[in-house]
Parts: structure tokens; C-alpha cells; sequence
């Protein structure tokens, strides 16, 4: 998100100066254009434009301040833009002349700039700093992200778990609640008296949307429920079955099954690539989470948590509901 920050945060009046290939240019840095890399100047900048010498190998495009733009010039600047903002550019000659001009001028404002010392400002190092780190956990990040699943795999899993890939529907209910103590007493409640189960929703689910319908979630198909519900609710063998206390995201369920429609099995090729898809996500997370496990074991990460919450407490910002912001 910091080069979104750092786009938006840019002056109104250099955004005008700067006119159509600027914006651009920003475009491509928040949406997925490939930004310079820290501590280097603009496009213009940072590499002087071809000479007069090199003119032979590339089209002047445009000369300034005993310098000239070459084509080349021109392809290096377009080549770190994401894909719409190119295509932009190339729908009409007026808006490519446009973007030359502008990183013309975007190297004469570095220079003016440079010239003023705000190039040692501590707080453009500072914010540059920032930027400098964000950039490398991101590439580090992005590393983790290489995953890979090969055809054979996909079918070993379709083989291994073709229960996933069925039609088959369930009808059920649930009791939400946010602590296990009160989701096991109100599964006592229920198995010993199982017509309770809507009464004791309607009076202790936070589950609004259905609560008054003593929890009634209609029916759905594997997958449509986070992955520790849906297990639970498609194991309960018969209509009538009451699951015992399940822990998700969200709190703890009481789950009662009330129906159930057959199904058939999705051919392979219907759903290798959805198989493919999740395979290779789950590899990712899978890589990173390790990843990151390993890296508070080898640097021995340890937060104490009684001086955080004194410190908190002290500044007036402790809350002892709050739930801790999960790590993923």
C-alpha cells in the first residue's frame, strides 16, 4: 500500500505540471506498473538520454539541454508502465509526445530539485527509507508466492478427494456463540432435548441473519462454508444429528443437521483447473506461513505481552475484548 500513499500524497500542482504522462506514470506505480528502485532518480534522470553519437542506432525523439530523447529512451521509460497505461499511450500520437515531453520535464524538476539540496532533505531520505524497505520485504514476499503444481498432482488429489467435487447438499442449523464454555453447555442442552435447538438459537446465536429462524442456514454444497463448518456439517450422518462444539473464525457452532440431497461426482475435467487453482494457493500459503514461522524461531521473537498491555492501560488504549489481529 506504500506506493499507493506515496502516489496520492503527490501535490496537485506537480500532478498539472507534470500533465497526462505523469498520471501515467502513477497509474502504473499503484496498479502494478514496476516502480524505479529506491534511491534512483526519475526515468530521464537516472540514465543520461542517448548522445548525439548514439543517434545513428536510435530515432531522436525530442533534444534538450544538449541532450537528446531517443527511441530507445522512449521504450526503456514505457517498458516499467503496466499494461493499460501502454496501451493508453499508444492510441494517439498527441499522448505519446505527451508522456515524452513530461519525463523530459520530470528530469529537469530532479535536477532543479537536486540543485535546491532536496535531495538530502532527512525527510525525502527518511520517506525513502521507507520506501527502500517496503520494496525489498515485497520482493522477499514475492518469493515465497512461487508455486508450481504439475497435471499428475492435480489428478492424484481429484482421486484422493472426490467427495469435495459432489453435487451433494446439505440442509442444516447453528448456534453461534463466542466462547466454548457457553457453546458446551448449549450442546448439552440440545442433545438432551434436541426440540430446544431453535429456542436456544433464537436466544444465544449471534448469528442475526438467522437466528430467529432458530439458526436455519437453508442448504448449500461443500465449499460454500468455511472449511472447519463444512467438514463438520457433511460428517453428521443422519438428519437430527448434532455435531459437538466447532471452532471457526468466527466463534463456536452447535451445528444440527435437517436434511440432505444426493449428489454425483463432478467429472475431472469439469474441475482440474479449480483444482489446480487451490492446489497451487495452498502451496503458496503453506510456503510462507513456514516461512515466516522460521523466521521468529531463528531471531528468537518474543513479545511480552504483560508490558504491552501495561503500556496500553497506561495510555488509555488497552481493551481486554479486543481480538488480536491475526498474523495471515
Amino acid at each position: 500500500m506504500l506506493e499507493k500513499k506515496l502516489c496520492y500524497a503527490r501535490p496537485r500542482r506537480v500532478i498539472q505540471l507534470a500533465g497526462m504522462t505523469v498520471a501515467l506514470a502513477l497509474v502504473a506505480a499503484c496498479e502494478g506498473g514496476k516502480p524505479a528502485a529506491p534511491g534512483t532518480a526519475p526515468a530521464a534522470a537516472q540514465k543520461p538520454a542517448a548522445t548525439a553519437a548514439a543517434a545513428d542506432k536510435s530515432a531522436v525523439l525530442a533534444s534538450y539541454d544538449g541532450n537528446n530523447f531517443t527511441l530507445d529512451n522512449y521504450k526503456e521509460a514505457t517498458a516499467r508502465l503496466n499494461a493499460r497505461a501502454r496501451k493508453s499511450l499508444n492510441e494517439s500520437v498527441d499522448r505519446r509526445r505527451q508522456y515524452i515531453e513530461n519525463d523530459i520535464l520530470s528530469q529537469l524538476i530532479y535536477a532543479e530539485g537536486q540543485k535546491r539540496g532536496f535531495d538530502k532533505n532527512p525527510e525525502t531520505l527518511k520517506r525513502l527509507d521507507e520506501l527502500l524497505r517496503h520494496l525489498v520485504v515485497q520482493q522477499v514476499m514475492e518469493e515465497q508466492q512461487n508455486a508450481t503444481v504439475t497435471d499428475e498432482e492435480v489428478k492424484a488429489y481429484y482421486d484422493a478427494h472426490q467427495q469435495e467435487f459432489s453435487t451433494e447438499r446439505v440442509k442444516a442449523s447453528h448456534i453461534l456463540v463466542d466462547n466454548e464454555q457457553l457453546a458446551k453447555e448449549i450442546y448439552e442442552k440440545v442433545k438432551a432435548d434436541p426440540s430446544q435447538f431453535s429456542a436456544l438459537a433464537a436466544e444465544h446465536s449471534k448469528d442475526l441473519s438467522n437466528a430467529k429462524r432458530g439458526g436455519d442456514l437453508g442448504l448449500f454444497g461443500r465449499g460454500r462454508m468455511v472449511k472447519e463448518f463444512d467438514e463438520a456439517a457433511f460428517a453428521l450422518p443422519a438428519d437430527g444429528a448434532i455435531s459437538q462444539p466447532v471452532q471457526t473464525r468466527f466463534g463456536w457452532h452447535i451445528i444440527l443437521r435437517t436434511g440432505r440431497e444426493e449428489g454425483t461426482v463432478q467429472p475431472f475435467d469439469q474441475v482440474k483447473n479449480q483444482i489446480k487453482v487451490k492446489m497451487v494457493s495452498d502451496s503458496r500459503r503453506e510456503k510462507t506461513t513456514k516461512f515466516l514461522d522460521d523466521l521468529k524461531t531463528k531471531s528468537g521473537l518474543k513479545i511480552n505481552d504483560d508490558e504491552l498491555a501495561k503500556a496500553m492501560a497506561e495510555e488509555g488504549g488497552a481493551d481486554d475484548e479486543a481480538t488480536p489481529p491475526s498474523p495471515h
